[in-house]
Protein backbone atom coordinates (compact mmCIF):
# COMPACT_ATOMS: atom_id res chain seq x y z
CA UNK A 1 0.00 0.00 0.00
CA UNK A 2 0.85 3.52 -0.70
CA UNK A 3 -0.28 6.73 1.32
CA UNK A 4 0.56 10.42 -0.02
CA UNK A 5 1.47 13.44 1.92
CA UNK A 6 2.84 16.84 2.08
CA UNK A 7 4.76 16.06 5.38
CA UNK A 8 5.31 12.97 7.04
CA UNK A 9 6.55 13.73 10.53
CA UNK A 10 8.19 10.30 12.34
CA UNK A 11 7.40 10.84 15.99
CA UNK A 12 4.14 12.40 17.33
CA UNK A 13 4.94 14.08 20.77
CA UNK A 14 5.90 17.22 21.71
CA UNK A 15 7.93 18.65 18.75
CA UNK A 16 6.12 16.22 15.89
CA UNK A 17 2.44 16.90 17.19
CA UNK A 18 3.22 20.60 17.58
CA UNK A 19 4.59 20.54 14.10
CA UNK A 20 1.53 18.53 12.72
CA UNK A 21 -0.77 21.20 14.51
CA UNK A 22 1.25 24.36 12.70
CA UNK A 23 0.36 22.63 9.36
CA UNK A 24 -3.07 21.23 10.36
CA UNK A 25 -3.45 25.26 10.05
CA UNK A 26 -2.09 25.26 6.80
CA UNK A 27 -3.95 23.02 5.35
CA UNK A 28 -1.21 20.59 4.55
CA UNK A 29 -1.98 16.37 4.13
CA UNK A 30 0.54 15.30 6.97
CA UNK A 31 0.97 11.68 8.38
CA UNK A 32 2.07 11.33 11.60
CA UNK A 33 4.01 7.83 12.86
CA UNK A 34 4.46 6.77 15.82
CA UNK A 35 5.24 3.42 17.39
CA UNK A 36 3.84 4.58 20.53
CA UNK A 37 0.18 4.23 21.05
CA UNK A 38 -1.50 7.61 22.87
CA UNK A 39 -1.99 8.42 25.48
CA UNK A 40 1.36 7.28 26.59
CA UNK A 41 4.11 8.46 29.13
CA UNK A 42 7.74 8.99 28.22
CA UNK A 43 10.96 10.23 29.90
CA UNK A 44 10.67 13.76 30.29
CA UNK A 45 12.11 16.50 32.28
CA UNK A 46 8.09 18.30 32.25
CA UNK A 47 9.38 21.59 33.35
CA UNK A 48 7.29 23.84 30.86
CA UNK A 49 8.26 27.81 31.52
CA UNK A 50 7.49 29.40 27.68
CA UNK A 51 3.52 28.89 27.62
CA UNK A 52 3.56 31.12 25.05
CA UNK A 53 3.64 28.21 22.78
CA UNK A 54 0.67 26.44 24.23
CA UNK A 55 -0.50 29.47 23.11
CA UNK A 56 -0.55 29.95 20.18
CA UNK A 57 -1.03 26.04 19.37
CA UNK A 58 -4.59 27.14 21.49
CA UNK A 59 -4.14 23.98 24.11
CA UNK A 60 -2.85 26.05 27.33
CA UNK A 61 -6.42 26.49 28.53
CA UNK A 62 -7.01 22.78 27.96
CA UNK A 63 -3.72 21.61 29.33
CA UNK A 64 -4.21 23.76 32.71
CA UNK A 65 -7.60 21.97 33.24
CA UNK A 66 -5.90 19.55 35.10
CA UNK A 67 -5.64 21.47 37.71
CA UNK A 68 -2.26 21.85 37.35
CA UNK A 69 -0.83 24.58 39.89
CA UNK A 70 1.25 27.50 38.31
CA UNK A 71 4.21 27.93 40.30
CA UNK A 72 5.79 31.05 40.69
CA UNK A 73 8.78 30.60 42.55
CA UNK A 74 12.33 29.23 42.68
CA UNK A 75 13.94 27.72 45.56
CA UNK A 76 17.18 26.75 45.16
CA UNK A 77 18.92 24.82 48.34
CA UNK A 78 22.52 24.99 49.25
CA UNK A 79 22.87 22.34 51.95
CA UNK A 80 20.70 23.72 54.78
CA UNK A 81 20.42 26.86 53.64
CA UNK A 82 18.14 28.52 50.87
CA UNK A 83 17.41 31.23 48.85
CA UNK A 84 13.92 31.99 47.13
CA UNK A 85 12.73 34.38 44.85
CA UNK A 86 10.14 34.88 41.91
CA UNK A 87 10.22 34.20 38.29
CA UNK A 88 9.19 36.58 35.88
CA UNK A 89 6.11 34.15 34.59
CA UNK A 90 4.36 31.10 35.91
CA UNK A 91 5.59 27.45 34.98
CA UNK A 92 3.32 24.92 34.77
CA UNK A 93 4.30 20.82 34.82
CA UNK A 94 2.30 18.47 33.37
CA UNK A 95 2.79 14.44 32.83
CA UNK A 96 3.65 13.92 29.54
CA UNK A 97 1.02 10.99 28.42
CA UNK A 98 -1.73 14.19 28.98
CA UNK A 99 0.45 16.95 27.33
CA UNK A 100 1.46 14.49 24.23
CA UNK A 101 -2.04 13.21 24.15
CA UNK A 102 -3.65 16.65 23.74
CA UNK A 103 -1.16 18.21 21.10
CA UNK A 104 -2.34 14.77 19.01
CA UNK A 105 -6.00 15.25 19.45
CA UNK A 106 -5.45 19.08 18.47
CA UNK A 107 -3.71 18.10 15.38
CA UNK A 108 -5.97 15.29 14.56
CA UNK A 109 -8.59 17.90 14.91
CA UNK A 110 -7.33 19.12 11.45
CA UNK A 111 -9.02 17.06 8.60
CA UNK A 112 -5.66 17.18 6.87
CA UNK A 113 -3.82 15.03 9.88
CA UNK A 114 -3.56 11.56 10.24
CA UNK A 115 -1.96 9.46 13.20
CA UNK A 116 -0.52 5.97 12.18
CA UNK A 117 0.27 5.32 16.21
CA UNK A 118 1.44 1.56 17.09
CA UNK A 119 3.32 2.11 13.18
CA UNK A 120 7.35 2.04 13.31
CA UNK A 121 9.41 3.39 10.54
CA UNK A 122 11.70 1.16 9.16
CA UNK A 123 13.46 2.95 6.46
CA UNK A 124 13.64 6.16 4.48
CA UNK A 125 12.82 5.65 1.04
CA UNK A 126 15.52 7.07 -1.25
CA UNK A 127 15.34 8.14 -5.01
CA UNK A 128 19.33 9.38 -6.20
CA UNK A 129 20.33 10.64 -2.70
CA UNK A 130 16.76 12.61 -2.25
CA UNK A 131 14.64 11.36 0.51
CA UNK A 132 10.98 10.85 -1.16
CA UNK A 133 9.04 9.17 2.37
CA UNK A 134 9.60 6.40 4.54
CA UNK A 135 8.77 2.36 4.83
CA UNK A 136 6.47 1.67 8.12
CA UNK A 137 5.04 -1.35 9.76
CA UNK A 138 2.60 -2.20 12.72
CA UNK A 139 2.85 -4.78 15.56
CA UNK A 140 1.28 -7.37 13.13
CA UNK A 141 3.88 -6.66 10.55
CA UNK A 142 1.70 -4.75 8.01
CA UNK A 143 4.10 -2.51 5.68
CA UNK A 144 3.21 0.43 4.51
CA UNK A 145 4.60 2.73 2.26
CA UNK A 146 3.87 6.30 2.72
CA UNK A 147 5.58 9.29 0.37
CA UNK A 148 5.85 12.72 0.67
CA UNK A 149 8.59 15.39 -0.57
CA UNK A 150 9.38 15.98 3.12
CA UNK A 151 10.12 13.64 6.16
CA UNK A 152 10.78 15.39 9.21
CA UNK A 153 12.26 13.00 12.19
CA UNK A 154 10.60 14.09 15.11
CA UNK A 155 11.56 10.59 16.66
CA UNK A 156 14.16 11.48 19.99
CA UNK A 157 17.72 11.40 21.00
CA UNK A 158 17.79 7.60 19.04
CA UNK A 159 16.42 8.90 15.99
CA UNK A 160 16.43 6.71 13.31
CA UNK A 161 15.48 8.94 10.70
CA UNK A 162 18.77 10.84 11.75
CA UNK A 163 20.67 7.58 11.20
CA UNK A 164 18.87 7.06 7.79
CA UNK A 165 19.75 10.66 6.43
CA UNK A 166 23.46 10.66 7.73
CA UNK A 167 22.71 13.46 9.34
CA UNK A 168 26.01 14.89 11.06
CA UNK A 169 26.58 15.24 14.91
CA UNK A 170 29.38 18.42 16.22
CA UNK A 171 29.39 20.25 19.71
CA UNK A 172 28.74 16.84 21.43
CA UNK A 173 29.48 15.82 24.34
CA UNK A 174 28.85 12.25 26.42
CA UNK A 175 26.14 12.26 29.05
CA UNK A 176 27.57 13.47 32.23
CA UNK A 177 24.59 12.24 34.82
CA UNK A 178 22.44 9.31 35.59
CA UNK A 179 18.57 10.52 36.21
CA UNK A 180 15.73 9.01 38.34
CA UNK A 181 12.52 10.51 38.63
CA UNK A 182 8.87 9.58 40.31
CA UNK A 183 5.61 10.91 41.19
CA UNK A 184 4.83 11.22 44.72
CA UNK A 185 1.82 11.88 46.00
CA UNK A 186 0.84 13.85 49.48
CA UNK A 187 4.60 15.33 49.53
CA UNK A 188 3.98 17.87 52.22
CA UNK A 189 3.70 21.39 50.22
CA UNK A 190 5.06 24.81 50.50
CA UNK A 191 3.55 27.36 51.38
CA UNK A 192 3.57 28.94 47.98
CA UNK A 193 4.37 26.24 45.49
CA UNK A 194 8.02 26.63 43.75
CA UNK A 195 9.78 24.63 41.70
CA UNK A 196 12.66 23.29 44.53
CA UNK A 197 16.48 22.35 43.30
CA UNK A 198 18.47 21.05 45.81
CA UNK A 199 22.60 21.14 45.44
CA UNK A 200 23.90 18.49 48.31
CA UNK A 201 26.94 16.78 47.73
CA UNK A 202 27.60 16.87 44.28
CA UNK A 203 23.82 15.38 43.71
CA UNK A 204 20.93 17.71 42.36
CA UNK A 205 17.60 17.30 43.72
CA UNK A 206 14.43 18.55 41.99
CA UNK A 207 10.79 19.00 43.15
CA UNK A 208 8.40 19.82 40.49
CA UNK A 209 4.86 21.00 41.99
CA UNK A 210 2.29 19.12 39.20
CA UNK A 211 -1.53 19.46 40.47
CA UNK A 212 -2.34 19.70 43.47
CA UNK A 213 -0.89 16.66 46.12
CA UNK A 214 1.25 15.21 43.43
CA UNK A 215 4.60 15.88 42.73
CA UNK A 216 7.67 14.76 40.35
CA UNK A 217 10.57 14.40 42.41
CA UNK A 218 14.23 13.84 40.42
CA UNK A 219 17.40 12.92 41.46
CA UNK A 220 20.31 13.56 39.44
CA UNK A 221 23.22 11.26 40.89
CA UNK A 222 27.04 10.75 40.15
CA UNK A 223 27.74 8.46 37.69
CA UNK A 224 28.51 5.33 40.08
CA UNK A 225 25.27 5.69 41.95
CA UNK A 226 23.44 4.27 38.51
CA UNK A 227 23.43 0.80 39.11
CA UNK A 228 22.55 0.65 42.62
CA UNK A 229 19.49 2.82 42.26
CA UNK A 230 18.51 0.97 39.24
CA UNK A 231 19.00 -2.58 41.26
CA UNK A 232 17.18 -1.06 44.00
CA UNK A 233 14.74 1.79 43.61
CA UNK A 234 13.88 2.56 47.51
CA UNK A 235 17.46 3.91 47.24
CA UNK A 236 15.92 6.67 45.76
CA UNK A 237 14.11 7.67 48.21
CA UNK A 238 16.92 7.05 50.79
CA UNK A 239 18.71 9.95 49.37
CA UNK A 240 15.94 11.85 48.67
CA UNK A 241 15.07 12.18 52.31
CA UNK A 242 18.90 13.58 53.21
CA UNK A 243 17.94 17.00 51.48
CA UNK A 244 16.79 19.23 53.32
CA UNK A 245 13.70 19.23 54.89
CA UNK A 246 12.50 16.53 52.77
CA UNK A 247 12.67 13.43 55.47
CA UNK A 248 9.88 15.75 57.22
CA UNK A 249 7.60 16.39 54.13
CA UNK A 250 7.74 12.74 53.21
CA UNK A 251 6.10 11.71 55.72
CA UNK A 252 2.59 10.01 54.64
CA UNK A 253 3.96 10.44 50.76
CA UNK A 254 3.73 7.63 48.46
CA UNK A 255 5.16 6.75 44.95
CA UNK A 256 2.68 6.11 42.66
CA UNK A 257 3.98 4.07 39.75
CA UNK A 258 7.60 3.25 39.68
CA UNK A 259 10.83 5.16 39.54
CA UNK A 260 12.00 5.95 35.66
CA UNK A 261 15.76 6.21 35.15
CA UNK A 262 18.58 6.28 32.50
CA UNK A 263 22.46 6.27 32.92
CA UNK A 264 22.64 9.73 31.21
CA UNK A 265 21.23 11.97 28.44
CA UNK A 266 23.99 12.79 25.18
CA UNK A 267 24.50 16.54 24.30
CA UNK A 268 25.04 17.39 21.10
CA UNK A 269 23.67 19.06 17.80
CA UNK A 270 22.86 17.33 14.42
CA UNK A 271 22.70 18.70 10.92
CA UNK A 272 18.52 19.88 10.56
CA UNK A 273 18.27 18.67 7.08
CA UNK A 274 18.96 17.82 3.18
CA UNK A 275 17.35 16.71 0.62
CA UNK A 276 13.88 15.86 1.50
CA UNK A 277 14.18 15.42 5.49
CA UNK A 278 14.47 17.48 8.27
CA UNK A 279 14.96 17.07 12.40
CA UNK A 280 13.32 18.65 15.34
CA UNK A 281 12.85 18.11 18.90
CA UNK A 282 15.78 15.86 21.01
CA UNK A 283 16.19 14.22 16.95
CA UNK A 284 17.93 17.93 16.41
CA UNK A 285 19.16 19.04 19.43
CA UNK A 286 19.92 17.30 22.98
CA UNK A 287 21.05 18.35 26.53
CA UNK A 288 21.28 17.15 29.80
CA UNK A 289 18.16 17.62 31.75
CA UNK A 290 19.31 19.68 34.56
CA UNK A 291 18.47 22.84 33.39
CA UNK A 292 14.73 21.61 32.34
CA UNK A 293 15.19 23.14 28.96
CA UNK A 294 13.74 20.46 26.52
CA UNK A 295 9.94 20.60 26.44
CA UNK A 296 10.73 24.24 25.43
CA UNK A 297 12.99 23.67 23.05
CA UNK A 298 11.29 21.40 21.41
CA UNK A 299 8.55 23.74 21.18
CA UNK A 300 10.51 26.61 19.44
CA UNK A 301 11.86 23.90 16.76
CA UNK A 302 8.55 23.05 15.75
CA UNK A 303 7.68 26.98 14.69
CA UNK A 304 10.77 27.31 12.91
CA UNK A 305 10.20 24.57 10.93
CA UNK A 306 6.53 25.35 9.98
CA UNK A 307 8.13 28.40 8.97
CA UNK A 308 10.24 27.11 7.02
CA UNK A 309 7.68 24.35 5.76
CA UNK A 310 5.37 27.93 4.72
CA UNK A 311 8.34 29.72 2.72
CA UNK A 312 9.15 26.66 0.75
CA UNK A 313 5.75 26.57 -0.51
CA UNK A 314 6.46 30.05 -1.19
CA UNK A 315 9.30 28.95 -3.87
CA UNK A 316 12.45 29.67 -1.65
CA UNK A 317 14.93 26.75 -1.82
CA UNK A 318 14.77 24.05 0.62
CA UNK A 319 18.53 24.01 0.73
CA UNK A 320 18.76 27.72 2.11
CA UNK A 321 16.07 26.99 4.33
CA UNK A 322 17.17 24.21 6.12
CA UNK A 323 20.44 26.50 6.49
CA UNK A 324 18.66 28.82 7.87
CA UNK A 325 16.56 26.94 10.64
CA UNK A 326 19.91 25.05 11.66
CA UNK A 327 21.45 28.75 12.00
CA UNK A 328 18.21 29.89 13.79
CA UNK A 329 17.80 26.86 16.32
CA UNK A 330 21.72 26.94 17.13
CA UNK A 331 21.73 30.93 17.79
CA UNK A 332 19.07 30.65 20.53
CA UNK A 333 19.55 27.46 21.98
CA UNK A 334 23.61 27.74 22.16
CA UNK A 335 23.61 29.51 25.46
CA UNK A 336 21.58 27.20 27.32
CA UNK A 337 23.79 24.79 26.16
CA UNK A 338 26.91 26.19 27.08
CA UNK A 339 25.37 27.12 30.36
CA UNK A 340 23.98 23.56 31.02
CA UNK A 341 26.94 21.72 30.30
CA UNK A 342 28.79 24.37 32.36
CA UNK A 343 26.34 23.50 35.34
CA UNK A 344 26.64 20.01 35.53
CA UNK A 345 30.31 19.78 34.70
CA UNK A 346 31.15 22.39 37.55
CA UNK A 347 28.12 20.60 39.84
CA UNK A 348 31.16 18.78 42.78
CA UNK A 349 30.38 18.24 46.56
CA UNK A 350 31.71 21.23 48.49
CA UNK A 351 34.59 21.07 50.82
CA UNK A 352 33.97 20.89 54.14
CA UNK A 353 35.21 24.49 54.73
CA UNK A 354 33.59 25.89 52.05
CA UNK A 355 29.53 24.53 53.41
CA UNK A 356 30.86 25.89 57.04
CA UNK A 357 31.60 29.12 55.47
CA UNK A 358 28.43 29.25 53.12
CA UNK A 359 25.70 28.35 56.11
CA UNK A 360 27.29 30.95 58.15
CA UNK A 361 27.05 33.66 55.51
CA UNK A 362 23.96 32.34 54.43
CA UNK A 363 22.35 33.10 57.97
CA UNK A 364 24.34 36.59 58.27
CA UNK A 365 22.23 39.66 56.60
CA UNK A 366 25.02 41.99 57.45
CA UNK A 367 27.15 39.70 54.89
CA UNK A 368 24.27 39.99 52.07
CA UNK A 369 23.69 44.02 52.96
CA UNK A 370 27.76 43.83 51.19
CA UNK A 371 27.59 41.17 48.70
CA UNK A 372 24.50 41.88 46.93
CA UNK A 373 25.30 44.54 45.05
CA UNK A 374 28.64 43.26 43.86
CA UNK A 375 26.82 39.97 42.88
CA UNK A 376 26.57 41.39 39.18
CA UNK A 377 30.10 42.27 38.99
CA UNK A 378 31.41 39.00 40.49
CA UNK A 379 29.60 37.49 37.79
CA UNK A 380 31.02 39.09 34.85
CA UNK A 381 34.69 38.61 36.72
CA UNK A 382 33.96 34.54 37.10
CA UNK A 383 34.17 34.61 33.11
CA UNK A 384 30.54 33.44 32.53
CA UNK A 385 28.99 36.10 30.57
CA UNK A 386 26.44 34.05 29.09
CA UNK A 387 24.72 33.60 32.76
CA UNK A 388 25.08 36.81 33.44
CA UNK A 389 23.04 38.23 30.47
CA UNK A 390 20.17 35.66 30.83
CA UNK A 391 19.84 36.35 34.14
CA UNK A 392 19.78 40.57 33.45
CA UNK A 393 17.60 39.62 30.73
CA UNK A 394 15.36 38.09 33.42
CA UNK A 395 15.91 41.39 35.39
CA UNK A 396 13.92 43.34 32.90
CA UNK A 397 10.60 41.67 34.07
CA UNK A 398 11.33 43.19 37.58
CA UNK A 399 12.47 46.72 36.57
CA UNK A 400 16.05 46.42 35.49
CA UNK A 401 16.93 49.54 33.69
CA UNK A 402 19.90 49.28 30.87
CA UNK A 403 20.33 52.83 30.73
Amino acid sequence: MKSYADVIIVGARVAGASLAVLLGRMGKKVVMVDKASFPSDTLSTHYLSHLEYLSKLDVLEEVEAAGLRKVNRMRTYIGNSFVEGPRSSYTIIPRRERLDYILVNKALSYPTVELKQGWQAVSLIKERQRVRGVRIKDRKGRKQVLCAPLVVGADGKHSMVAKWSGAEQYAEHSPVRPVFYGYFHNVRPLIEPATEIFLQEGRIGFLFPMEPGVDCLGLEVLPDEFVEIAREPKRFEEIYRQLYGMNNRLKGASLKGRIIGTPGVPNYFRTAGGEGWALIGDAGHSKDPSTGLGINDAFMQAFLMAEAIEQREKGEPWDDLVHKFQTERDVRLGPGYRLTLDYIQSRRELSHNEDALFQAMAANPMVWNKVVPHLPELLKQQSIPTLYQSVEHEARSFGFDYS
